[in-house]
């Protein structure tokens, strides 16, 4: 009885120790798919920030040429409207300007 006992013994810790084999193997296969799966999902975060940020970059810069174009056609409105309202000026300028070149060396 004593050597059945013995034998008994031997196998329930044969049975053990393969369990126990078997757990940390789980358990590392386990960690191996927790750091991949974590690895994954940084990887698709960074996906998504970068491509967030390249929609937000591309619609400010669609705003910034729109405001852009706006400024500068602001910008030749003005410019023409000023050119406009002091033709006549420089033209008056430009013929006392000259009257007096003509007036001045003429005569010398």
């Amino acid at each position: 009885m004593a050597e059945n006992l013995i034998d008994e013994i031997k196998a329930v810790e044969t049975q053990a120790a393969l369990k126990v084999k078997e757990a940390k193997a789980e358990a590392v296969r386990m960690q191996n798919e927790a750091a991949s799966d974590s690895e994954n999902k940084i990887k698709e975060a960074r996906q998504t920030a970068s491509r967030d940020f390249r929609a937000k970059l591309a619609a400010a810069e669609k705003e910034a040429e729109a405001k852009a174009v706006e400024l500068v056609t602001k910008g030749e409105t003005a410019a023409k409207s000023f050119l406009e309202s002091n033709l006549g000026k420089v033209s008056e300028a430009a013929k006392v300007i000259a009257e007096e070149v003509m007036v001045r060396y003429v005569r010398s």
